[in-house]
């Protein structure tokens, strides 16, 4: 993708809006939907016993995250264009110190290693999700400020370096890794779009390799794994054990899967198993097709996607689109790769498919903003 900031085309007037990319809106349809079947038919079973107590108890809350999310992507279609540059700054910097907030209390509870969810109202909420939303705002919006230059130090990267740092630092502080990861690479990706130097991004690239690595050696659950990652079967039933399953799952699925509803990996055998590994009960119940249909749509609305960002005649939109579409295409890629055994194990959801209120509400809402973007690319563009 050519650099926002080298095309001067790109500062001129947006026009009348059109038509939405409704290959864009489909894709998100179906992924959804899929999504709803298979937290149902993940989850049924163990949710019949106790704390629950009630089979549909994940497909109800499920459901309502999606009725939430797509309100929330109507919202965002119908608002007015201008009004993303206006509320930049006010969606950000409430995220930021819930974030603050997050790292620093002591009464958050740790589910998973990590402490990520707020309680509120008898409700748990992610504020970290938040950030998939508001990041790619104020990147945008500096990118497109008076007295900015991407190719300065101090009046372009330094800025856009601190707000992604910051806010990935944030993240990182509630020992989240890998949601730290997906919220910085949106951030390089965004900066190197919009025509960053590349000797800036080169520090920033060996600066966020030392932080990884950092990261991982000072908790010796991320080191266990890495190791169980490197040989899963030199411990099945200990540390490999996720990954194990998962690929287990996967290869009993064959080509056409052992038939919806009738996997046995989650009869307590697949942590996660309606969350971060949904995608193993999917291969496992609708076997190599359907992951490869799944798949497909992923590239789909990835595909779509980039290209609004690409045809997009203005560089804010240009930008906050591709904010948007690489914060869930590097999620689906990092979870992909887990239930694969190609990355470690680490806690990413699956974009419109995984069990997560916060997830799915901000993903929804994320495809409704690009949906509203959409409606300025030209129609023989799409």
């Amino acid at each position: 993708m050519k650099s926002a900031q080298a095309n001067p085309a790109r500062q001129g007037n947006l026009g009348n809006p059109g038509n939405p990319d409704w290959w864009i809106l489909i894709s998100v349809i179906v992924l959804t939907a899929i999504g709803v079947i298979m937290v149902f038919s993940a989850s049924q079973y163990f949710a019949t016993y106790a704390p629950y107590n009630d089979s549909y108890h994940f497909l109800k809350k499920h459901s309502e995250a999606a009725a939430l999310g797509f309100l929330g992507m109507y919202i965002a279609y119908k608002m007015k264009y201008e009004w993303y540059k206006k509320l930049s700054w006010v969606v950000f910097i409430p995220m930021i110190l819930l974030l603050i907030f997050m790292a620093a209390s002591t009464q958050i509870e740790s589910i998973g290693g990590a402490q990520r969810w707020l309680q509120i109202g008898g409700q748990q909420f992610q504020p970290s999700e938040l950030s998939k939303i508001a990041l790619p705002l104020v990147l945008a919006k500096l990118f497109c400020s008076p007295g900015i230059d991407v190719k300065s130090f101090s009046k372009g990267f330094l800025p856009a370096i601190i707000i992604t740092g910051g806010t990935a630092g944030l993240i990182l502080a509630q020992t989240a890794l890998s949601s730290s990861m997906v919220v910085a690479a949106t951030g390089f990706l965004m900066m190197y779009c919009a025509g960053v130097r590349k000797r800036f991004l080169t520090g920033t690239l060996v600066l966020g390799a030392v932080v990884v690595v950092a990261a991982i050696i000072y908790e010796p659950f991320r080191v266990n794994r890495i190791m169980a990652y490197l040989d899963p079967w030199a411990d099945p039933t200990g540390s490999g054990w996720q990954t194990v399953q998962s690929l287990l799952a996967l290869g009993s699925g064959g080509l056409s899967g052992v038939g919806l509803g009738s996997g046995s990996s989650k009869l307590f055998y697949l942590p996660a198993r309606h969350t971060d590994f949904i995608f193993s009960v999917l291969g496992e119940e609708l076997g190599f097709l359907g992951c490869i249909f799944v798949i497909v749509v992923f590239v789909l609305f990835i595909w779509r996607g980039m290209l609004v960002a690409v045809k997009m005649p203005d560089k804010f939109g240009s930008l906050l689109a591709l904010g948007i579409i690489c914060a869930m295409s590097i999620q689906a890629f990092i979870n992909l790769g887990v239930v694969s055994g190609l990355l470690p194990v680490t806690g990413v959801t699956l974009p419109f498919i995984s069990y997560g209120g916060t997830s799915l509400a901000v993903c929804l809402t994320m495809a409704g903003m690009l949906l509203n973007l959409s409606r300025y690319v030209k129609e023989d563009a799409k």
